[in-house]
C-alpha cells in the first residue's frame, strides 16, 4: 500500500464524518437549530426600535396620520417542545382571556409551529416573554400603514426592501430614513423586521432609540382638495399628468404637494412602471411656457431695462437673426405697454423686454432666480434645471427662454422662482418637513432661510399690479377674479419637445397664481400634460385655480384687501 492509498482512505473517511456530521446538524437537530434560530431573531426584533410616524398638521395645528407604524404581535410556538399543555395554558390565561378548547387543539398538533393568539396588546406580550414556557414564544413583525392611501404619495414615498433589508424608499420616508428608523438596541444593529420576540436566553444589548415622529408642513385639508381637483382634470382632459403645488411664498413651507398619475404607498409592490415613483415637482423638468413670462417682466423692470411706461411695436411676430418668433395667435397689435405683454401673453413683448435686458444680463436673472438650480427642498434625488441652451449664446435661444420655451425646469425651481415675486424679492428654501418630535419633546424645527434676494421689493410691487390686472381685465373672461381680492395669475401653454428634438403638437398647459397680490398668505402652481381636445391653459385652468384658491382663503379667514 503506497502513500497516496493512505492518502486518499483518508480524505474518504474525512468525507464521510463530514456528510455524517451534515446529516445530524440538519435532519437530527433540525428542530433544535431551528428553535435556536427562532430565538436569536427574536432576540433581534426585540431590539429593534418601532418607525417613528410622519403627520400632516392642519391650521390649527391638529396632527392627522399620514404614516404609521403598527407592531403586530402574537403567541406562537412549537407543540412539540410543550411539556405540559394544561400548566401551560394556566400560566397564559392568568395575563390574558383565549379560548381553552382551542389552545389546547393546537398545543396538541403534531406540527412544529402553531400561532395561538393573534393581536396580542405590547404590555402582554412582554408579559408572557418573562413567563419562558418551554416551547412558547412571542411571534412579532412590522407594518407601515398609509392611511389616506394614493394622497401626498409622491411626498411621502414608501417602506419597502433594499436587500432585504426594511427602509426608506422615495420621498420623505427615503430623506429621513435615519431619524424614523431610530437606532436599534442590537450592537450588531440588525434591520430585519421579521423574526419572534422572546425570552430565550440573554445577550448583550445597548440602548435602544425609538424612531422619532415627522410633523410635515402639508395641510391635510389643502392638500385633500388639491387630490380631488388633480383626479377630476386627468379624467376631464384625459391628460397624461396633473399636479398641484401650493407653497407658501414667505416662507417656502409646502402645503399641498399632489401630482397623477401616482400609487398607493400600501401597494407600492403592485406597480408596474417605476417611473410613477417620481416626484414630478422635483424629479422631472419641463419647458414650462408663459409662466416664465412674468420672471422675464420682473429681470427687465429690476435693472431698469425697462419701466412701466416703456412700450413697443408689435407686428404679431419678430425676426431674431434668422428665426422668425410669432405670439401664440400670429396677430400684431401695434404699440403695447409693458402690462399689454402679460395681459395678452405677448411672446414679442417677452423677446422685447430680453433684448433690452441683453443676453448677459438676462442670463445672470435666470441663474439668480434658480431655474438651473436644485432648491434644496428636503426631499431625495432632487434634480437641476437644464439651462444648456442659455450656454449656446445664440440669440433665439435667449428669445425663446423669454417667454418659457427652450429651457426646461422642475416645478419646484419654477414655483420659487415666482414666490420672489410675491414675496418681495427674496428666493426661499422650500420645505415640507415642519419639525421633529420624540414623544412630546421638541427636537428640530425648521426654521425659514433666504437663500439670497433677486428682486427690489419695488420691482415686485410692479409685476404684482400688473398680473393683478391681468385677473380683472383678462383672464378667463373674468373666472379667475374673486370679490374683494386683489389676484395675482398667469397662465401658460407651451409646445411639447418630441424625441426628435423638435416640437409636437401636444402641450404642457400650467398656471401660477398667489393671493391676495400684495400681501400673499399662498401660491399656487398647477400643471396639465398633454390635455386632450383643449390648446389653452386658460380653458383648462382656470376654474381648478379658482376653486382652490377661493377655499384655501376660506380655509385660512383671510380678510377682502380691496
Amino acid at each position: 500500500m503506497n502513500r497516496f492509498t493512505v492518502l486518499g482512505g483518508l480524505l474518504v473517511g474525512m468525507a464521510g464524518v463530514v456528510l455524517i456530521r451534515l446529516f445530524f446538524l440538519q435532519v437530527s437537530y433540525a428542530d433544535v437549530y431551528g428553535e435556536t434560530a427562532a430565538k436569536q431573531h427574536a432576540i433581534a426584533f426585540s431590539s429593534l426600535p418601532t418607525r417613528g410616524d410622519i403627520f400632516f398638521s392642519d391650521r390649527q395645528g391638529a396632527l392627522v396620520p399620514a404614516a404609521v407604524t403598527k407592531r403586530a404581535y402574537m403567541l406562537a410556538g412549537n407543540p412539540q417542545k410543550i411539556t405540559d399543555i394544561a400548566a401551560a395554558y394556566e400560566e397564559l390565561a392568568r395575563i390574558m382571556n383565549f379560548d381553552k378548547e382551542e389552545f389546547f387543539s393546537r398545543a396538541s398538533a403534531t406540527s412544529t409551529y402553531a400561532v395561538f393568539l393573534k393581536d396580542i396588546p405590547k404590555e402582554k406580550a412582554e408579559e408572557v416573554m418573562r413567563l419562558q414556557i418551554p416551547g412558547v414564544w412571542i411571534a412579532g413583525e412590522e407594518g407601515r400603514i398609509y392611511p389616506e392611501g394614493l394622497i401626498a404619495s409622491h411626498a411621502l414615498g414608501f417602506v419597502g426592501y433594499v436587500d432585504n433589508e426594511r427602509v426608506g424608499r422615495y420621498g420623505i420616508e427615503q430623506q429621513y430614513e435615519k431619524i424614523l428608523a431610530g437606532f436599534s438596541g442590537d450592537s450588531t444593529d440588525r434591520r430585519s423586521k421579521g423574526g419572534f420576540l422572546s425570552s430565550f436566553g440573554k445577550t448583550s444589548l445597548t440602548e435602544k432609540k425609538e424612531g422619532a415622529d415627522i410633523v410635515l408642513t402639508i395641510d391635510p385639508h389643502i392638500q385633500s382638495i388639491s387630490h380631488q381637483i388633480t383626479a377630476d382634470l386627468m379624467e376631464k382632459w384625459d391628460a397624461v399628468s396633473a399636479g398641484i403645488l401650493v407653497i407658501q411664498p414667505q416662507t417656502g413651507a409646502i402645503l399641498a404637494m399632489e401630482s397623477l398619475p401616482s400609487f398607493d404607498p400600501n401597494a407600492y409592490n403592485t406597480v408596474k412602471d417605476y417611473d410613477v415613483f417620481l416626484n414630478p415637482f422635483t424629479q422631472k423638468v419641463f419647458e414650462m411656457g408663459s409662466i416664465v413670462k412674468p420672471l422675464t417682466m420682473a429681470a427687465g423692470l429690476d435693472a431698469y431695462a425697462v419701466s412701466e411706461a416703456t412700450t413697443y411695436y408689435d407686428a404679431g411676430f419678430v425676426r431674431v437673426r434668422d428665426a422668425e418668433i410669432k405670439n401664440y395667435d400670429g396677430k400684431g397689435r401695434g404699440t403695447q405697454s409693458m402690462y399689454d405683454i402679460l395681459d395678452q401673453s405677448l411672446n414679442t413683448g417677452a423677446v422685447f423686454v430680453m433684448q433690452q435686458l441683453g443676453m448677459p444680463q438676462f442670463k445672470d436673472y435666470m441663474e439668480r432666480f434658480g431655474l438651473g438650480d436644485t432648491t434644496s427642498i428636503d426631499l431625495p434625488q432632487e434634480i437641476a434645471g437644464n439651462m444648456q441652451n442659455l450656454e449656446v449664446g445664440r440669440e433665439v435661444e435667449y428669445a425663446t427662454a423669454s417667454f418659457g420655451q427652450g429651457i426646461a425646469v422642475t416645478p419646484m425651481a419654477l414655483a420659487t422662482a415666482l414666490s420672489a415675486i410675491a414675496n418681495g424679492g427674496e428666493l426661499v428654501r422650500p420645505y415640507i418637513v415642519d419639525r421633529v418630535m420624540e414623544g412630546d419633546t421638541l427636537v428640530t424645527k425648521t426654521v425659514p432661510s433666504v437663500r439670497r434676494r433677486v428682486l427690489r421689493q419695488e420691482t415686485t410691487e410692479i409685476v404684482s399690479r400688473m398680473l393683478s390686472k391681468v385677473v380683472d381685465k383678462t383672464l378667463a373672461g373674468g373666472l379667475v377674479a374673486m370679490p374683494g381680492y386683489y389676484i395675482a395669475a398667469k397662465t401658460g401653454t407651451a409646445q411639447m419637445a418630441d424625441a426628435d428634438g423638435g416640437y409636437s403638437d401636444s402641450y404642457l398647459h400650467t398656471f401660477f397664481g398667489y393671493a391676495p397680490a400684495f400681501d400673499p398668505q399662498f401660491l399656487v402652481l398647477i400643471f396639465l400634460e398633454k390635455p386632450v381636445g383643449v390648446r389653452y391653459a386658460s380653458q383648462t385652468l382656470s376654474e381648478p385655480f379658482h376653486k382652490l384658491s377661493e377655499f384655501i382663503i376660506h380655509y385660512y379667514g383671510i380678510l377682502p384687501d380691496r
